[in-house]
């Protein structure tokens, strides 16, 4: 009877250490399995300004070695939201451990003076406040700005033949009228609506060599276009 407590005893005591070795041995596949897919790697791809790319990743420097099943996309997103100079990205997981994110960087439409700090406007219709963008070559914006209104007016520049920098400089009216300055010569005075019809008669006139004489055509009264 003794021997048979003895036996007992034993089994119960290598049942023991066999759990002991399993959860040891457990505990090592998971911390092997997490470390496994931790991101190890995130990459940046696409058209963008060095400055921009190293400006993200350090920004999504914190993601590093965090395990790519407890990131979640809008995490990302957050980050990404906050670069004005992004106007598209996409994010793919690739497993076990590299996060991809595509950039598309905004193109620079024009750029005006708000309270005194330079600020642009890019193509996705943000407010750009950055201190390494050159203002060579882009429209400036003289007055106040309404960025959708602005942006309407580019698409009926384009729609009838011009593009933005066409024109060097825009100014912008409290009566939500516009002059824009052609090719740094001729102002075009603009009426407060049927732009088409104004950016019709001028194109007309471009070609025409009288026009050298002349520094301002006023399109503002209907039908009627004078030349100063």
């Amino acid at each position: 009877m003794m021997r048979q407590l003895i036996d007992k005893s034993k089994i119960y005591l290598y049942i023991f250490l066999l759990l002991i070795l399993l959860s040891l041995h457990n505990i090592n596949l998971i911390s092997n399995i997490d470390n496994y897919f931790k991101i190890d790697k995130i990459n940046i791809i696409g058209k963008v300004d060095k400055s921009l790319s190293d400006d993200v990743l350090k920004s999504l420097d914190r993601f590093s070695y965090i395990n790519i099943f407890s990131i979640k996309t809008y995490e990302i997103k957050s980050e990404l939201e906050k670069f004005k100079l992004i106007s598209e990205y996409k994010i793919k997981k690739e497993y076990p451990s590299v996060i991809r994110i595509e950039l598309k960087q905004t193109d620079i439409l024009a750029y005006y003076y708000d309270n005194n700090v330079k600020t642009f406007i890019g193509n996705n219709g943000k407010k750009i406040k950055h201190q390494n963008i050159l203002t060579s070559g882009i429209t400036q914006i003289i007055g106040e700005v309404d960025i959708k209104k602005f942006l309407t007016l580019k698409e009926i520049l384009e729609k009838n033949g011009f593009i933005l920098k066409d024109f060097n400089k825009i100014y912008s009216f409290k009566s939500l009228r516009w002059d824009l300055m052609y090719k740094n010569k001729i102002i075009i005075k603009l009426p407060m609506e049927d732009f088409d019809i104004s950016l019709n008669i001028f194109k007309e006139f471009i070609n025409n060599q009288t026009l050298k004489e002349f520094k301002i055509i006023d399109l503002r009264i209907k039908n009627k276009i004078i030349l100063l």
